[in-house]
């Protein structure tokens, strides 16, 4: 800190006391010549002082410029031995206080007596000298001013300062610093302090008026590109067999990254180091120091970044050596956070980690113990109750690329555990309700098995593939086929076969064969001619379609499979046409078409039968709803048929509560068939057009104007809603006995799957009750359902008891809800809330928070609230 006094009764004279490093000394300023003549001999302190008494009462232009070039000798290089004392003296005692001075000074005055040459100068100060001190005094300075002069000069300077990339030189210097034997660490923290969070100083210091250079996006690319300058200079030193150190660069990119700028910074750090590693064993094993060096406080953040930018296993092995074997916190970070406590890594990060591991012969035994832990907890059931399909989706995949990776002799060192795992894990998945899961495992114990027995048959399930099953499989081979592990590469059990061993030959003769063909083809090509249309042509069938109900029941029960085809084609739309005849039989046929095996050999067979027995409980919905809930509780039914129970009952209660589709007016029909029987005199059918009434309306509208339109859409007629009637017939019997355990049926234990289809079922039902008389009373009903089941341990049946919950919400008015049901609701409202903040599925908090946040409008509707 500098202080300027003027001796007020001396005659003109001036005294400057200077302090700085706990030293005060006061220089009598005499005439400047004297001072020029004794520069030679006088030291370097006293020559400083000296021209900061003359800097702090100058008044000339030119004579400022002469006192700054006067110091300026003291930066840059020396000739003999006397000036480089000289240099060093002046950096390391006088080269802070100076600038502090220099920044201290700037103002109006000196701004008007420096021109653009001088201003040059002024900022050569901070531009040539050492560069630490420098990014000190400016950032220190930036923090201490506000809005002026001195502020902008100094922001210039600093845009300057990192253009021309001396944040390289700052981070060198450190490095230098670190090799002696007393590095003064309070400093260089506060360097790594301000290299580290300079976008945030300067935005807090500049705010609107921030510059470009300093923004995030701009600044840690320039430092990752300083760091690779800095390498570089490393690199060259270690060629010249000199020592050097590289921690402080390591400590930047960790602190860099533990502040969540590890993208900005490695998007541009990882590729250069990527070129650089590739021949040169130097650069690797300056990489390998370079993430060795990051404190363990920060190693976290650098390696998860590494892992994600590096695009694959070889580089990271290049990147991080053996690291995951020398540091413990690297390696619980690649072999237990990253693979069993995170989830969101994508599968090119695991091939990644994996991949490294499998690598080396030294950290092989590491991709071992983790399969074993894997396979633990895949086929663990407390972890497949209370996971999420993204995490086991994750474990999955961690898994197979494990399995992928470890040759014959490791998979028979592990084969018992494969064994054991594969038992258990296959069940739990099976007896999941959330279909993608249960397809999941599928997938992987197909996977397992064939791992464990390459030559046997091994597990096979049917199930639909899609995106995340042929993913699955596809990693069981790694992205690159080593050579170490070529013999030992896994196949895909779907590859196993002879005939898909060489899929490129294969393609190869199929593309010879496709060309052949169409050079034979050419000759006698028939593309000239006119297909003709076939869309409307239909089957010939031997076999008459019945015109009765009790024909096709005596059809039902023969053997005539095209018989049987022809029948359950039109069976529905017969039953809807012959209501009276249907009644008759209703529960007998239901009683036919539930019990009916499938049939193969009947095209769309599931899908009429379901069509047929929802036209019956539509038909005569009372006798034959009570006899299917009866069925669903009774014995020697399989699930798939409780299900179909289940789906009938939903369906026809949607069909149900719909407006009846064929209701046309009779006055449309009559008019239609006497203008078609007028017309039919004039024109021949296949001259008539399609639509001709639409056609005229069209017509006249558009060459009609109208000063006011009214309603153009006729008012709709009401008719009564049919599943309002019988909505207690559905309903009741259904969720009355739900708690009662039969030898072959138990809702609340092991068939979880077809209790969660149940409940949405009820919740389906409830929905459709909208407005009936007896909502109220299945909402009570259901919500006391609701509140015995809700902490079910599977996610499917809890999904399906929220949405049982949104359901009652809209289809009972509030005002009752309050008036009958008051305690059951607030109740229910305390669990979502503790559902939305604690369960481990996804869907039940969102299900759950859509149930709060219609509660709240319900209950803002009524008061009056917006």
């Amino acid at each position: 800190m500098i202080w300027l006094q003027r001796d007020i009764e001396g005659a003109g004279s001036w005294d400057c006391t200077v302090r700085w490093d706990s030293c005060e000394r006061t220089v009598h300023k005499g005439s400047m010549d004297a001072s020029q003549a004794d520069r030679k001999v006088a030291p370097v302190s006293a020559v400083v002082k000296n021209a900061i008494c003359e800097l702090s009462r100058i008044n000339d232009g030119e004579r400022l410029m002469e006192v700054l070039l006067s110091l300026k000798c003291y930066l840059g290089t020396r000739e003999n031995s006397t000036q480089t004392q000289e240099h060093a003296e002046f950096n390391r005692n006088h080269y802070t206080p100076f600038l502090e001075f220099l920044v201290a000074q700037m103002g109006p005055q000196w701004l008007d007596l420096l021109t653009l040459e001088k201003l040059e100068l002024w900022d050569s100060f901070f531009l040539e000298g050492p560069a630490d001190q420098a990014f000190l005094v400016l950032l220190d300075s930036l923090g201490k001013t506000g809005p002026s002069i001195r502020l902008d000069r100094c922001v210039h300077v600093l845009e300057r300062f990192l253009q021309r990339g001396a944040l390289a030189e700052v981070i060198r210097e450190v490095c230098q610093q670190q090799l002696e034997s007393n590095p003064t660490a309070v400093l260089h923290e506060a360097i790594l302090g301000r290299i580290s969070s300079l976008p945030d100083h300067l935005a807090n210091c500049l705010q609107q008026h921030n510059k470009p250079v300093f923004y995030p996006n701009n600044y840690y690319p320039l430092l990752a590109g300083s760091i690779i300058s800095v390498l570089q200079m490393v690199s060259d030193a270690l060629r010249d067999g000199k020592n050097c150190s590289i921690s402080f660069a390591s400590q930047v990119v960790g602190k860099v990254c533990m502040q969540g700028r590890q993208k900005e910074l490695l998007s541009v750090l990882v590729p250069r180091l990527k070129a650089l590693v590739q021949s040169d064993c130097i650069w690797q094993r300056i990489c390998w120091r370079l993430v060795e060096s990051v404190p363990d406080r920060w190693m976290e953040p650098v390696v998860i970044g590494i892992v994600q930018m590096a695009p694959g296993a070889e580089f990271l092995s290049q990147l991080l050596g053996d690291l995951v074997v020398k540091n413990k916190r690297t390696q619980f970070l690649l072999t237990k956070k990253m693979l069993f406590l995170q989830y969101g890594l994508k599968k090119d990060a695991l091939q990644s980690i994996l991949g490294y591991l499998s690598l080396d012969a030294s950290r092989r035994y590491l991709l071992v113990k983790i399969l074993r832990e894997l396979l633990e907890v895949w086929s663990s059931g407390s972890v497949l109750k209370n996971s999420s399909q993204p995490q086991l989706l994750h474990v999955s995949r961690c898994l197979l690329i494990c399995l992928g990776l470890l040759n014959k002799q490791e998979i028979e060192s592990c084969k018992q555990d494969l064994l054991v795992s594969l038992t258990s894990g296959a069940r739990n998945y099976l007896d999941s309700s959330v279909p993608a899961i249960r397809r999941m495992g599928m997938v992987v114990a197909e996977c397992l098995s064939h791992r464990i027995d390459t030559e046997g048959p091994g597990l096979s399930f049917q199930y639909e593939e899609d995106e995340d099953t042929r993913d699955l499989k596809a990693l069981l081979k790694p992205p690159h086929v080593f050579e170490a592990d070529s013999a030992d590469c896994v196949k895909n059990p779907e590859e196993s076969s002879p005939s898909k061993s060489c899929p490129k030959a294969i393609e190869k003769s199929k593309m010879e064969a496709k060309a052949d063909q169409a050079s034979d083809s050419e000759l006698d090509s028939d593309d000239d001619l006119a297909p003709y249309d076939m869309s409307a042509d239909t089957e010939l069938k031997k076999s008459k379609a019945p015109a009765y109900i009790r024909d096709c029941i005596e059809v039902l029960l023969s053997d005539d499979v095209e018989k049987l085809e022809v029948t359950m084609t039109c069976l529905a739309t017969l039953i809807q046409a012959n209501t009276s005849a249907t009644k008759e039989v209703s529960v007998e046929l239901t009683k036919i078409l539930l019990h009916i095996d499938d049939k193969p050999s009947v095209e769309r067979f599931t899908e009429l039968r379901h069509a047929a027995l929802v036209a019956v409980a539509v038909t005569d919905p009372v006798p034959v709803s009570q006899y299917l809930t009866g069925e669903f509780y009774s014995l020697n039914y399989s699930l798939r048929q409780r299900m179909d129970i289940l789906d009938v009952l939903s369906s026809a209660a949607q069909s149900l509560s719909e407006k009846l589709s064929h209701e046309v007016s009779s006055e449309s029909r009559s008019t239609g068939t006497g203008q078609h029987s007028i017309r039919s005199t004039t024109w021949t059918l296949a001259e008539a057009p399609a639509d001709w009434r639409k056609v005229v309306e069209e017509r006249i509208a558009s060459k009609t104007r109208r000063f006011s339109k009214g309603q153009s859409v006729p008012t709709p007629v009401p008719a009564p809603n049919r599943y309002h009637a019988v909505a207690g017939h559905l309903f009741f019997p259904l969720i009355q006995n739900y708690d009662r355990q039969i030898v072959t049926f138990d809702l609340l234990g092991e068939d979880r799957l077809v209790l969660g289809r149940m409940v949405h079922t009820l919740g389906i039902l409830m929905h459709l009750a909208l407005h009936a008389p007896i909502a109220s009373q299945m909402g009570k009903a259901l919500l006391e359902f609701v509140w015995v089941l809700r902490f079910h341990i599977d996610a499917f049946v809890r999904q399906g008891l929220l949405f049982c919950i949104s359901t009652v919400l809209l289809s009972v008015p509030w005002e009752r809800l309050m008036t009958d049901m008051a305690e059951e609701v607030m109740e229910t409202q305390s669990w979502l809330a503790d559902v939305a903040e604690r369960d481990s599925d996804d869907d039940c908090r969102r299900l759950a928070l859509n149930g709060l946040f219609l509660m709240e409008k319900l209950r803002n509707n009524i008061h009056g609230t917006p």
